[in-house]
């Protein structure tokens, strides 16, 4: 009797396994189909990977609010505004460098480490932002 049940709970975790190795695979591949279109229709399939995502696990809010959002994309969506987004996006990241670069120095004057290193980090953090945000401007180019 225990041989059964210790079997059966084998199986399960086999095909539990299994399903979630193969849940992650489709959401990868949907991923990577996401990554190799550009402007306008690679924001329509980011959309929707988010709502099969939500829809998959049951998430009626987030899947209805993902519907409205793609919904907007379509009727809106072109990739001249995306590029202007994408423009306003780097502007704000190097206004808010140059504030966290003033308040560096300022913590470096008064000695304060911890907030130096808090800085630095946010420095490296919205340069890597807009390396990202370059990077997709250029695709759209």
């Amino acid at each position: 009797m225990i041989k059964k049940n210790n079997t059966s709970f084998f199986v399960a975790t086999v095909v539990f396994a299994g399903l979630l190795f193969f849940s992650t695979y489709v959401s990868a591949i949907a991923s990577s189909d996401c990554d190799n279109l550009k402007g306008c229709e690679r924001k329509f399939c980011e959309i929707e990977r988010q709502l099969n995502i939500a829809q998959e696990k049951g998430n009626k809010r987030k899947a209805d609010g993902l519907r409205k959002s793609l919904d907007n994309a379509k009727e809106h969506c072109t990739d001249n505004g995306l590029k202007e987004d994408l423009i306003r996006e780097i502007e704000e990241a190097q206004k808010e460098i140059t504030e966290y670069e003033s308040d560096l120095k300022e913590a470096e004057e008064y000695g304060k480490k911890d907030k130096v290193r808090k800085y630095q980090v946010k420095i490296e953090e919205k340069k890597n932002k807009i390396k990202g945000l370059e990077d997709e401007l250029s695709s759209l180019n």
